[in-house]
């Protein structure tokens, strides 16, 4: 048993501070591993193996975190033999997470783009969230989402938009002004033509989110999602596999070499199912990639309608105040 004196107090340990010391007695630090060392750092590979043996499945991932960390560390100071991941894997891997980050840069660009508003965009934000909520399969995350308020016509094809705004200021001021002035005639015209396009716009912006934002922005985060946990296995199947290729270059005798060796074998085979199950991942998302073309080419589609129709009102008001 281990006896200890531990002081406690403001700033106990400083000079001329009154002080509390109390008596610890230490029951579970009596195996021998722990009383031969002069320091912690004496020899951490018996005490992890004393954690193993003393507290049985516990101990055991205990010394598999304490093997990943050791073999992390000292990746990072140069001093462990790294697992190389091939240059296909690696070119792969890459063009992948870049396909990841710059697709949703794109998407809050595209947001921001189609509501430059930011109190209707977080408002916009807000509806879909509550909506994902309320479609859950959880039925307490179903049961919160039912009873949030949600502002009704707040959609992004039922907001009321600038244009509408602007043609409905236009025609109010041309039936005050009156309808007999050229300037009454030119507000009104005007007017009700933006009323048009504001209308338009809002068809447009209804279309553009269900056939571009949304799909855009949903298309492969779940496999994406998916990749991510099984590329953070593989790491630790590879730090697993490095930590037990060091163990044997360290083994003090043959029995422990012995251990070691297939340790190794064991953890190679691990490594080799998680590196093709990740592969197999990135490869699918990565020929999946190409289909967020076809949802660029439904925002060209629409921006082209949009425009195509909108000229051609605004021609049609502008020859008639020619007139």
């Amino acid at each position: 048993d281990l006896d200890a004196a531990k002081s406690s107090g403001i700033n106990a340990e400083w000079p001329l501070r009154p002080g509390i010391a109390q008596s610890v007695h230490f029951h579970w630090l009596n195996h021998t591993t722990f009383c031969r060392q002069s320091s912690i750092l004496g020899n951490m590979e018996d005490v992890g193996q004393s954690l193993k043996d003393g507290l049985g499945t516990l101990g055991s991932l205990t010394m598999k975190g304490f093997d990943r960390a050791k073999q992390y560390s000292q990746e990072k100071m140069g001093s462990a033999v790294k697992t190389q991941y091939d240059q296909e894997y690696e070119g792969l891997a890459s063009r992948v997470e870049s396909t990841r980050q710059w697709i949703n840069n794109t998407s809050n660009a595209s947001r921001n783009f189609l509501q430059p508003n930011v109190g209707a965009r977080l408002e916009d934000m807000f509806a879909e969230k509550v909506n994902a909520a309320e479609s859950s399969q959880n039925q307490t995350i179903k049961d919160i989402a039912s009873i949030i308020p949600v502002r009704k016509g707040s959609s992004v094809e039922k907001r009321v938009s600038y244009a509408e705004v602007l043609g409905s200021t236009m025609k109010q001021g041309g039936m005050e002004i009156g309808d007999s002035t050229q300037v009454g005639q030119s507000l009104i015209e005007v007017g009700t033509t933006f009323e048009k396009i504001g209308m338009l716009e809002r068809e447009y912006l209804g279309d553009v989110f269900l056939k571009y934002f949304k799909p855009f922005s949903n298309h492969l985060q779940v496999e994406w999602s998916t990749l991510a946990t099984e590329k953070r296995r593989l790491e630790l199947a590879r730090l697993d596999l490095d930590a037990a290729k060091s163990k044997v270059k360290n083994a003090r005798n043959p029995e422990a070499m012995q251990q070691n060796e297939q340790k190794v074998r064991e953890c190679q085979a691990a490594f080799d199912r998680q590196f093709e199950q990740t592969k197999i991942l990135l490869t699918d998302a990565d020929r999946k990639s190409s289909e967020f073309t076809q949802y660029l080419e439904e925002f060209i589609r629409s921006k082209m309608v949009f425009h195509e129709q909108a000229h051609k009102m605004l021609k049609e008001s502008y020859d008639q105040m020619k007139k």
